[in-house]
């Protein structure tokens, strides 16, 4: 049933509240990011003509020259066969995509449109397409190709919390799927409609963005949770605080998928993760809404945040959440630093972390991947270059440097001048004991500004033949190495003996005293038959290691149904008996994202395969 468009009024709804439109010069989110990439539509990498050289255009700065990129890229991610040009993939027209119309349901639509203006109820091609999947590889190749198979029926956008309650009572009524969608940035499928047979909406939050108190003296802030990264932090900067979280999806990611997803920013180091953040929060559920208390601490019984957040919208939709604030930080200085191997830093790393004075951040770069964040960054002009020679050499020839592996490490203080001050010092020493070379401030300030280009990056290799993943895992400091080792040198193996160029690296981005954050990013070249089979292989060979060693199935990217089949390994089958009977009660037709975060009973008895091995994944051809 396509919904028709209407002149949209000022009307009042059921409950005799006003229903109120929003300006006509809005522009929701969806339609200004990517459709078929990453992030902001007006920002992208590209080649010059006629130098070949590849670029990165921005809002601020048009055809910015990455120098050293291409070189890199035809080197060490396309196989380095002696190739002077990278082989174009691009993706489908947009206008070339056929979808299948939305499914019927006019008695759910007839008590929706009492409720919510027309604005707020889209059925529209693009809008259903941008809100079919997130931002994974397996996710972008599929809407490259155009292979979409179950896009929502209808996208719902709310203005408040009464709104969601409106909704989900509804949808129960009417046995309609219910799936949240915050920025869409998500790349475990945690977003996307796993079947056609009942009417699916998307519930995209992104019209929630208003922080509705902030509290100074208990420093906490009330905040809808569809609010973007950057307008959270900019609203809360006028009031003189910040929350302090930047995850790299920071500027297309919402403080309700943050919380669904358990996530984690840059600076965990200092402020925390998202659950160390969040005080209490609404959850909207079929059989009612869950609130909790605000205060500093409870003691009182098992902590009810902990089963909302990670839900991953199985359980209902969060619509508003108390966070806790600190003051703006009148110092934030961020560093650069060599190190000769990455034993070497993480050495430095572990031994910081004894401490009590720690960095509100600290991320090091393997040498693979320093390789990259060099070849990617622009040319700062004769003098710069210079001057990065004449340290190169000084490194080689009187500190015995071997530049095959070098390891970059980016550590940031924020705070008081003092308090930064007696950090740094005490850090600094560490760092000079474990033979740590400084870069001054201008690594940290290019990081600072580029710390969410990567994956662009991605994106323009896309465009190239080539196919970019991540995994990422918490693992204890005793199997950090190991760990690194054996995944890296068990991909590179994988491919090698298919014949395939791969390549691979990692960092570390968030520590703890009982391990760390290990991130890999993974590349490969489509295979002749332009399919994902390579890619589906090389993630279950990369979560197979992480398991191996005793790792997190995920620090902070979640669950949704990629990491589904490891569930079971990962926790055991009492706490999945739990987490069912938990869903059973509160959402009993199961409309909240079915099948994801945990397996079926089907799934789980080998009945029907899992939705990583079956969802679109054949012949996906570029």
């Amino acid at each position: 049933m396509q919904l028709k468009e209407e002149t949209t009024t000022t009307t009042t709804n059921g409950s005799g509240n006003e229903k109120k439109d929003f300006p006509k010069e809005f522009v929701d989110s969806y339609k200004q990011i990517k459709w078929n990439g990453w992030g902001d539509t007006r920002k992208f990498l590209h080649t010059l003509s006629p130098s070949g050289q590849i670029a990165i255009t921005t809002p601020k700065k048009s055809a910015e020259p990455l120098p050293g990129l291409k070189p890199f890229i035809l080197k060490e991610l396309a196989g380095g066969n002696g190739q002077s040009e990278l082989e174009d993939t691009p993706s489908i027209e947009f206008d070339n995509i056929q979808i299948d119309p939305p499914k019927s349901n006019p008695e759910f639509l007839k008590e929706l449109k009492a409720f919510f203006l027309s604005d707020q109820l889209k059925d529209d091609k693009f809008a259903r397409i941008t809100h079919t999947f997130g931002k994974s590889i397996r996710d972008l190749v599929r809407t490259r190709i155009g292979q979409i198979k179950y896009a929502p029926d209808l996208i719902v956008l709310p203005h408040s919390h009464e709104e969601v309650e409106k909704l989900v009572q509804t949808a129960n009524k009417f046995n309609v799927v219910i799936i949240p969608y915050g920025g869409g940035s998500n790349i475990v499928g945690a977003v996307e409609p796993i079947s056609n047979e009942r009417f699916t909406v998307s519930v995209d939050m992104r019209r929630m963005n208003k922080i509705l108190w902030v509290d100074r003296r208990e420093m906490t802030a009330c905040i809808q949770v569809g609010i973007l990264g950057p307008d959270l932090e900019r609203e809360l900067a006028k009031s003189g605080v910040s929350m302090g979280h930047d995850p790299d999806s920071f500027e297309f990611s919402t403080l309700g998928g943050w919380l669904a997803t358990c996530s984690s920013g840059h600076q965990s180091d200092k402020y925390g993760d998202i659950e160390d953040m969040a005080v209490s929060f609404k959850t909207v559920t079929p059989t009612g809404t869950l609130e909790l208390r605000n205060g500093a601490r409870a003691g009182a019984g098992i902590n009810y945040k902990h089963i909302i957040l990670g839900s991953e919208g199985t359980l209902g939709i969060i619509t508003e959440a108390i966070m806790k604030v600190h003051p703006l930080p009148p110092v934030a200085e961020y560093y650069g630093f060599l190190f000769p191997s990455f034993a070497h830093a993480v050495s430095a790393l572990e031994q910081i972390r004894s401490t009590d004075i720690i960095p509100t951040m600290i991320r090091i770069y393997d040498p693979d991947e320093t390789r990259l964040s060099f070849a990617s960054k622009p040319s700062k002009g004769a003098f710069t270059e210079f001057m990065s020679a004449a340290v190169k050499k000084y490194l080689h020839y009187i500190r015995s440097y071997d530049f095959n592996n070098v390891c970059l490490s980016i550590i940031g203080f924020e705070g008081s001048k003092k308090s930064v001050d007696f950090a740094k010092a005490h850090v600094f020493d560490i760092l000079a004991k474990n033979s740590a070379f400084s870069l001054g401030t201008s690594p940290g300030k290019t990081w600072g500004e580029k710390r969410y280009d990567l994956p662009y990056i991605r994106d323009f290799v896309l465009d190239h033949n080539m196919w970019v993943d991540v995994a990422e895992t918490t693992v204890s400091w005793a199997n950090l190495i190991p760990l690194w080792k054996d995944a890296k040198a068990a991909f590179k193996e994988h491919f090698r003996a298919q014949g395939v160029p791969a390549w691979i690296c990692a960092h570390i981005s968030h520590t703890y005293s009982n391990g760390v954050c290990l991130y890999f990013i993974f590349v490969s070249k489509q295979n002749a038959e332009k399919e994902m089979t390579p890619y589906i292989q090389a993630k279950r060979l990369m979560t197979d290691i992480v398991m191996k060693y005793g790792g997190a199935l995920s620090h902070h990217h979640g669950v949704g149904y990629e990491h589904v089949p490891w569930m079971n390994r990962y926790v055991s089958n009492g706490w999945i008996t739990v987490y069912r009977k938990l869903k059973e009660t509160l959402d009993p037709n199961n409309i909240c994202n079915p099948r994801k975060l945990i397996p079926t009973l089907q799934e789980e008895n080998h009945q029907t395969p899992y939705l990583f091995d079956v969802l679109n994944v054949k012949k996906a051809k570029l």
